[in-house]
């Protein structure tokens, strides 16, 4: 939840880093951990669909952060290859996230696809629905 509370929700107090699903069953939760046992990186992905996607099987991909002093150096690649395997190992056969608009490009570089305009969350800033599939 730390690195959840100083990346994604800075300034909130660390109950809103919790999210719904969190604790689902098929829920799982990943982190890259550095040669001093920090967490340096976080991803969950959940089952969960999205109301403007067509997929009975979608997976969720959020909560996704990476420390500052990690940036650049492969770690949001490995979360999110990581998320996308285990969807791909429970069924899924397409994933979506709620980017941060600053962020849309290293998802599209990835293989992700816009699927929204640009969408204000209130309290944590602008984001775009991206999307990929897993077949």
């Amino acid at each position: 939840m730390k690195l959840r509370n100083e990346i994604l929700r800075p300034g909130m107090d660390v109950s809103e880093c919790r999210f719904e699903g969190d604790d689902a069953p098929e829920t799982r939760h990943f982190a890259v951990v550095d040669e001093g046992n920090d967490i340096v990186g976080i991803v969950s992905v959940y089952r969960n669909g999205n109301p403007t996607i067509n997929s009975a099987d979608a997976w969720q991909i959020r909560g996704m952060a990476t420390s500052s002093t990690c940036r650049g150096r492969g770690v949001g690649n490995l979360l999110l290859t990581s998320a996308e395997d285990y969807a791909k190992s429970r069924g899924a056969t397409l994933i979506w996230a709620n980017a941060r608009s600053e962020a849309a490009g290293f998802y599209t570089k990835s293989g992700y696809s816009l699927a929204s305009e640009e969408f204000f969350i209130s309290g944590v800033g602008a984001h775009f629905l991206v999307v990929k599939s897993l077949v």
